[in-house]
This record gives structure tokens, sequence and C-alpha cells, in this order.
């Protein structure tokens, strides 16, 4: 607590706001009073979440798996995530073939705050891309092409190559002085 404190964030037994329970994860101690917290704070911070609209979640983990594919593990954050949904997360599109709990069993439908194994992925989006449900799948592949044809054009005007013109121009600009050069040969 005194970590925290010394990050600023004030925990409620120091006179803060911040609601704070030691727990153990091994052993189990303290876990019912630290969901009772957080349920408490949801309630009078009224934290909810519309179930009634298109789903939408972040991405918590990535893998591929042999027998499913590109397995994706998503925290539905609002609406609700149902099979056959075509979404759009990161740089690709499609639509859910299949929902899986955190015990393996088959979902058909994901609300709010329950995270799910989604396949039907043709790539692996990366930690934290946001998955969003669209109406329709036209819609979804073209903002999946417009993400592809950005990051072509953000690592083409990366990939910029230095010439003698442009390093003359900088020394006499900025006044560089020094120079290192990275000389690469086989003998």
């Amino acid at each position: 607590m005194a970590q925290l404190a010394e990050q600023g964030v004030q925990v409620a037994q120091y006179g803060g706001q911040v609601q704070c329970e030691l727990i153990s994860a091994l052993k189990g101690t303290n876990v019912d009073s630290l969901l009772e917290k957080v349920q408490l704070e949801a309630y009078l911070l009224e934290l909810t979440a519309n179930p009634d609209r298109y789903g939408g979640g972040t991405v918590v983990e990535s893998r591929l798996d042999k027998g499913r594919g590109v397995v994706a593990t998503v925290l539905v954050q609002n609406g609700t995530l149902e099979e056959g949904d075509t979404y759009v997360v990161g740089m690709t599109s499609g639509r859910v073939r299949a929902m899986f709990n955190e015990r393996d069993e088959r979902v058909k439908v994901a609300e709010p705050s329950t995270p799910v194994q989604v396949l039907g992925l043709s790539d692996a989006p990366d930690v934290g891309d946001r998955l969003v449900v669209l109406e329709d799948e036209r819609q979804a592949r073209d903002i999946a092409a417009q993400r592809q044809q950005l990051l072509r054009e953000q690592t083409l005007h990366q990939r910029r190559h230095v010439t003698l013109a442009d390093l003359s121009r900088r020394i006499k600009l900025e006044g560089i002085t020094n120079l290192t050069v990275v000389v690469t040969a086989d003998v």
C-alpha cells in the first residue's frame, strides 16, 4: 500500500478513495471480499454496459492453434457478440465462426464483461486491438483494406533511403560534426 501511495494512488485504508484488498490467488483467501468490493464500486459508479447493441471488445491474447486455426481471446466490453457476427479487428475482418468460454465449452452468445475465445480469424491480431462488430460484411472488408493500405504507406515512408545530397543538406543545416558509418564486408 505504501508503494501505491508513492505512485499517487491513495487506498481506502490510508484515507483515500481507492478500494484495496489483500488476496492470495494460490490459497484463495479474500477473493470473495475482492469481488464484493468490485461489485460495490461498480454499483456506486453506475458502471453498466448496454447488451442491446453490436458487440465490441479488446483482444487479450491471440495465438495459432493447430486444430482450430487462429484463436483470439477477446474480452467483450460492450454489446453482445454472437456466432456469425461480422467483425473487424486490427488489419483483418471476417465472421465469428465459433466461440468458447474459459472452460472450453462452446457458447453462442457473449454478453458484456465476458471473455471468449473467438475462432474464424484469418490473421492473428495484436494484443490490445479492438474487435468491432459491424452490420455489413462488405463494410468490414473495406475498413480492413484501408487499415492495411495505411500500414503499407507508413512502412514505405519509414524506409526512405538517405542520399548524399540529403546528408550534405543535413550537415549544412544542423551543423553535424560527427558521422557514424557502418561498413559491412565479407572479407
